[in-house]
């Protein structure tokens, strides 16, 4: 096999080359660990565990491993290649679009993330610079270099990895108070995303990976989405609250909670305390009209 290489971009941890196949023409993305830590046992087994990681998700909102044609002399692995761009770059180039496309990529996006916790992974790096959008606005979730496995003790050691590599301002507060995490931990960062591509901003003032101490935590107010987005329902605010609470034991228990709050049709009436305040009205209405419809039939019949 006859590689064209060329450096798609440099971490601490990893390069990243986009390679042309000579022979076959196939275009495909290759992932190699850092010289400066490719002896490094500890990081090399994860490195592994990424590209098996990969193998195991399978879903149309997760990048796929490539197999080379034929056996590796290297370390590294192959991915298919995304024509298209982060989202960050395509919130930049589409600051009109609408709710109901911003909705639907939160969708996709938590579909990505579904697969991975039916397989026991957490990705613990979901913002928008790890999410990818092609030009028919197909979402595909990448960088699994902190993702974790769930084992015998849990996700006890996904933390470490994390607080190794970095945090960033959709990470969710538990790993900054190097507190245990877990599922719902993705759940803030999906929540984390999904407020900032709705309405550009954060939800709190004070970010999650700048907290020093458990006292921070009473400093994080949220700040509700529909002051910068009034087209966001109640019931998707009181939603993306929840799921974005500093305290994970308050967040959504199960991932598909959070989720399907997103899919609720944008012209469906949300606030359930004004449906509730319409019920006794439309019955009377209907009784009304039952007894204005008896009147008049017997006032046919004399």
């Amino acid at each position: 096999m006859v590689w064209k290489f060329s450096l798609f971009y440099r971490e601490r941890r990893s390069r990243v080359y986009r390679v042309r196949d000579v022979h076959s023409e196939r275009e495909m993305v290759m992932k190699a660990p850092s010289p400066e830590l490719s002896l490094r046992n500890a990081y090399l087994e994860h490195f592994l565990l990424q590209q098996w990681v990969v193998e195991r998700v399978n879903s149309p909102f997760v990048v796929k491993v490539m197999e080379p044609s034929r056996p590796r002399r290297y370390l590294y692995y192959l991915m298919q290649h995304i024509e298209g761009e982060t989202l960050r770059q395509w919130a930049e180039r589409h600051p009109q679009a609408s709710l109901t496309q911003r909705l639907d990529i939160a969708n996709q996006l938590g579909k990505a993330v579904q697969a991975l916790h039916h397989r026991e992974i957490i990705h613990q790096q979901i913002n928008p610079d790890n999410i990818l959008i092609d030009p028919h606005g197909k979402l595909v979730l990448t960088d699994f270099s902190a993702c974790h496995m769930r084992d015998g003790e849990g996700h006890r050691h996904s933390g470490e990895l994390l607080r190794q590599i970095g945090f960033n301002e959709h990470t969710a507060p538990e790993y900054a108070l190097a507190d245990s995490v877990s599922r719902r931990s993705d759940q803030y960062s999906l929540a984390s995303t999904t407020y900032w591509l709705l309405t550009g901003a954060l939800p709190y003032t004070l970010t999650p990976n700048r907290l020093r101490s458990h006292t921070d935590l009473e400093e994080l107010t949220y700040r509700s989405a529909r002051t910068t987005n009034p087209e966001i329902s109640p019931a998707l605010d009181d939603a993306l609250r929840r799921a974005l609470d500093p305290q994970r034991a308050l967040r959504f228990r199960r991932m598909s909670e959070f989720l399907h709050a997103l899919r609720v049709p944008l012209g469906r009436a949300t606030n359930r305390g004004e449906e509730s305040r319409q019920e006794p009205r439309r019955f009377w209405q209907g009784v009304a009209g039952i007894l204005l419809l008896l009147l008049v039939l017997s006032w046919l019949l004399r």
